[in-house]
């Protein structure tokens, strides 16, 4: 065998094992990527408009398209579930007298994002005035500013970690497998979080106070005004949000509020808070459980931009 021949032998030998090396260190990325926390963030359906779609200036009897971006940002749903929709408005129908391409619902495939889904789901949205933009009574221009506004179903899901201790005034305390504490929770990859929790035990009752805040940049609904959503909402309507909490042995805590839709819990400025009492378990010595915590409210948000239509005379 001549030497170039074995050289071409010897570099085909560290070309594969460098692929071998590769694959493995890939596949060690893609499961940290998989175990990482996907459940964070306080954003849920981002909207923005394309550029230049609708344009600032626009000329009589040109026709327009309102091309809005989706993205959601947050962690529901992760089914094809979705619920939500876009409206748009702040012009005269004299001046722009559009549609939606198939109609203004969001596709329900708009999945949020997940351990295989980074970025969420992604869609557009498109509004025509295909007939042509007008200048209203032949002035020499018309003015506006054109808002789009995303109503949409959202969840928000907590788990916190808890010690159930039952008996945490014990005389002679032996080593236990956790202790009770508050927490601050942060973030669970939507607007509405469930901001800290605040653990007490009783002689025979543990008792929670759940803080929950709007971190996002858009209003919270009652999941009932859905359909509402955004023109007929009253005072009445805005800043409530529906919360179950549950324990593994526990499942229908007495809370104030209820957080049911017909006693749901009041954000003030923002924030509330409601206070849960759950019954002790029969156990002999403390241990950590999940405290479920699970949010359900109609989210909206909007956008604008100002656009002016020349009339060309």
């Amino acid at each position: 065998m001549s030497v170039n021949m074995k050289n071409a032998g010897l570099i085909l030998i560290i070309l594969v094992c460098m692929l071998f090396i590769s694959g493995c260190q890939g596949g060690g990325l893609t499961n940290r990527n998989v175990n990482e926390d996907y459940r964070t963030g306080t954003e849920g359906v981002i909207i923005d408009f394309v550029d230049n779609a609708p344009p600032s200036k626009i000329y009589a009897g040109d026709p327009m398209e309102v091309v809005v971006e989706l993205n959601n940002k947050g962690a529901y749903p992760d089914t094809d579930s979705f619920v939500g929709k876009l409206e748009i408005y702040g012009f005269e129908n004299a001046a722009i007298n559009g549609e939606w391409d198939r109609g203004n619902t969001i596709s329900p495939s708009l999945k949020g994002r997940s351990q295989y889904n980074r970025e969420g789901g992604y869609a557009t949205m498109t509004y025509r005035d295909r007939d042509g933009v007008r200048v209203p009574f032949n002035q020499d221009s018309y003015k506006t500013e054109i808002v789009v506004a995303s109503c949409y179903k959202y969840k928000t899901i907590a788990n916190p970690s808890v010690c159930i201790d039952p008996d945490p005034y014990k005389l002679v305390q032996e080593k236990k497998a956790c202790e009770v504490k508050d927490q601050s929770l942060g973030s669970q990859g939507a607007p509405v979080a469930v901001d800290r929790i605040e653990q007490e035990i009783g002689a025979d009752k543990i008792y929670f106070r759940i803080f929950v805040k709007n971190k996002g940049s858009g209003s919270v609904v009652i999941p009932d005004r859905y359909n509402s959503c955004p023109f007929d909402i009253g005072h009445e309507d805005i800043n409530k949000v529906i919360v179950r909490a549950k324990l593994s042995h526990d499942a229908s805590p007495s809370c104030t509020p209820q957080g049911t839709a017909s006693e749901p819990l009041r954000l003030v400025n923002g924030e509330g808070m409601m206070f849960c009492t759950f019954s002790m378990p029969g156990s002999d010595s403390a241990y950590q459980s999940p405290l479920n915590i699970e949010l359900d409210y109609v989210y909206s948000d909007s956008i604008s931009k100002s656009i002016e239509i020349v009339n060309l005379k």
